[in-house]
């Protein structure tokens, strides 16, 4: 098998059940699998797990592999509040993830914003993998704001997960630095924590930039116009496995680990 044909998998998909925040419809994800011939693929809205029957179902349809994920979100008093990707290995890492989210709404949601917390991952750790360092996420954050916190924080994730801890390393026109870039390939090498690409998908195509703009804005209940709103990227799209080939083509591994995932 070349590396340009089933060398890749999407770890990052946020459907319409990311209320107000994803646009991607799972029949369109499947539909793109197919076409693409790529062999799994994820869905991991922003702390739900809505869409997840319907998402397998449809998979199963289709002979794509279904793998069940979630972007949750980590409050610790100690560092800035930011989301990690937790992935389920088996049925036992999908009933904790059931329990860590289940938990998060019912003890632990501040206006309607559900959190979980480092000793509750250690708790409901097994079954699960862990993806840090997309643009919203927790590494990320802490690291623009000192990048002590997050040498702490990758010290802390890989004490929890261990060998079932990867790096993110995304490119993102006008989002990710060639600072922080660097310093995920650095904290790789000298943890020894295996790195992977992803991508923030959050609609289908480049096409849908404006409309999904628009969702943001609608949804920040803020103008259109206004610079202090968050705001789409144009990169938010489902690239194709050769798009993200060709885009990490100095980094093989970086692609080739999310098969090993």
């Amino acid at each position: 098998m070349s590396l340009k044909k089933n060398r890749f998998v999407h770890l990052r998909n946020y459907s319409q059940y990311s209320l107000s925040k994803g646009a991607l419809r799972i029949n369109q994800l499947i539909d793109f699998c197919q076409k693409e011939s790529i062999p799994a693929t994820t869905i991991t809205d922003f702390n739900n797990l809505f869409g997840s029957l319907e998402f397998c179902i449809d998979c199963q349809k289709s002979g794509i592999q279904p793998i069940i994920g979630i972007n949750i979100l980590i409050k610790d008093d100690k560092f800035i509040d930011g989301y990690i990707l937790l992935l389920c290995k088996n049925e036992v890492g999908y009933k904790n993830l059931v329990k860590l989210i289940s938990d998060a709404y019912l003890d632990n949601s501040e206006y309607n914003n559900p959190f979980t917390n480092f000793d509750q991952l250690k708790k409901y750790k097994d079954g699960l993998i862990c993806l840090a360092g997309g643009c919203y996420g927790l590494l990320t954050k802490n690291y623009n704001e000192n990048q002590n916190l997050s040498n702490t924080l990758i010290d802390i994730i890989k004490s929890i997960f261990g060998s079932e801890f990867f790096l993110e390393i995304q490119r993102i026109e006008s989002i990710n630095s060639f600072d922080y870039e660097n310093y995920i390939l650095k904290k790789s090498f000298e943890k020894q924590i295996p790195i992977v690409a992803t991508n923030e998908n959050f609609f289908l195509n480049s096409e849908f930039y404006n409309t999904h703009d628009a969702l943001l804005s609608i949804a920040h209940q803020t103008y259109i116009d206004s610079d202090e709103r968050v705001k789409s990227n144009k990169d938010f799209y489902l690239k194709s496995p050769n798009e993200m080939i060709e885009l990490f083509n100095d980094i093989p591994q970086a692609i080739e680990n999310t098969i090993l995932v």
